[in-house]
């Protein structure tokens, strides 16, 4: 379960001294990724029908309805949140409803997907507020953690055969809380006990200066992007003639450059 390793994995390595805003490397290749991986989900949920027949149906319009529902819940708790709408939040959105859906593909109808995804999304948003106190640039335990939970969850809920909302009672939807808390201490207690074996004989955290230098750095000797000399000069000449030799520091702040 992604959520009890996710709450071991980001507590080992302890807390990052940077104070730098995490800000994403790509935000294209982030959009680029997000569509692999929702391609790749395709096949994830619909594959597990183990057969093209109706089940494989259901499941894979369910994960395409509960992803597209909530990149739209997101986006739109983004704009009353943050007052503007981004592509890395949109995206973010659209996986954390694959994530929800899961475990309930090939169990709810449509109807069920949806509502599971729209709830869900208003329930995880605030986990992604809380995460910024850990360590975890990528939100992997809220994007993969909480939301797994939630879905397992809310599977109790709307499932076809048992769920609360087709007056199935309370059995399926205690028995999704039992297993979902069961899975989460058994993986966050074993993942716990492999990074603190791991921890005696490897570091768990790499020093301050290579983080404050960059792992592309001090592990590769490269960086990702590295702009040729000749282009650094003529962007420095450029501040220059733009601030009329003052820098780009000394222009008047009252200014908005769009």
């Amino acid at each position: 379960d992604r959520t009890g390793v996710g709450l071991a994995a980001r507590s080992a390595p302890g807390v990052r001294h940077s104070n730098a805003k995490v800000e994403p490397h790509d935000v294209p290749f982030v959009i680029l990724g997000g569509a692999m991986l929702w391609f790749g989900w395709s096949g994830f949920n619909g594959g597990s029908a183990l057969g093209a027949n109706g089940d494989a149906a259901l499941a894979l319009l369910n994960t395409y309805l509960a992803a597209s529902t909530c990149l739209v819940v997101w986006v739109l708790i983004e704009r009353a949140h943050l007052k503007r709408m981004t592509a890395v939040g949109t995206i973010t959105g659209a996986i954390v409803g694959l994530v929800i859906i899961t475990p309930a593909a090939g169990y709810v109808t449509p109807l069920g997907a949806f509502m599971m995804s729209a709830i869900g999304c208003v329930l995880v948003y605030p986990a992604f507020q809380l995460n910024k106190a850990f360590d975890d640039t990528l939100d992997c335990f809220p994007c993969h953690g909480v939301s797994g939970f939630v879905g397992t969850v809310l599977t109790g809920v709307f499932a076809r055969d048992g769920g609360l909302f087709y007056g199935g009672g309370w059995r399926l939807l205690g028995a999704q809380i039992a297993a979902a808390l069961a899975t989460l201490a058994y993986a966050a207690a074993v993942s716990a006990v492999l990074f603190g074996i791991l921890s005696l004989f490897m570091r768990m955290r790499v020093s301050d200066a290579e983080e404050s230098a960059g792992l592309d750095h001090t592990s590769h000797g490269e960086k990702a992007y590295s702009p040729s000399k000749a282009y650094m000069e003529k962007d420095a000449d450029k501040i220059t003639d733009d601030t009329g030799g003052k820098g780009a520091c000394a222009s008047n702040s009252s200014e908005v450059v769009v």
